[in-house]
């Protein structure tokens, strides 16, 4: 019974306290701004994700139209550069 008391004290204080760790933050989550974005790796750059996360952190490219503008004046000649295979 003791054992059972004392495992269950434990358990708690552990949950309580998060095993002495910080949480992190998920940054594939955080809004993006446009020159944030210029600096990602190509990998991660002309993901759908990335793209919503660059919406959120810019508003104006929440509008269709700024979007569009945004796509063939700044992303489609940066995948040019860094993709070229990819760009027909």
């Amino acid at each position: 019974m003791k054992f059972a008391a004392i495992l269950l004290l434990l358990t708690v204080s552990f949950a309580l306290v998060g095993c002495g760790r910080t949480p992190t933050r998920d940054i594939a989550d955080e809004p993006l701004t446009i020159d944030g974005w210029k600096v990602l790796p190509v990998d991660s750059k002309y993901e759908i994700g990335t793209f919503e996360r660059l919406k959120l952190g810019e508003p104006k490219l929440q509008d269709d139209r700024e979007w569009q503008l945004f796509a063939r004046s700044v992303m489609l000649p940066a995948k040019k550069r860094e993709l070229p295979s990819a760009v027909k």
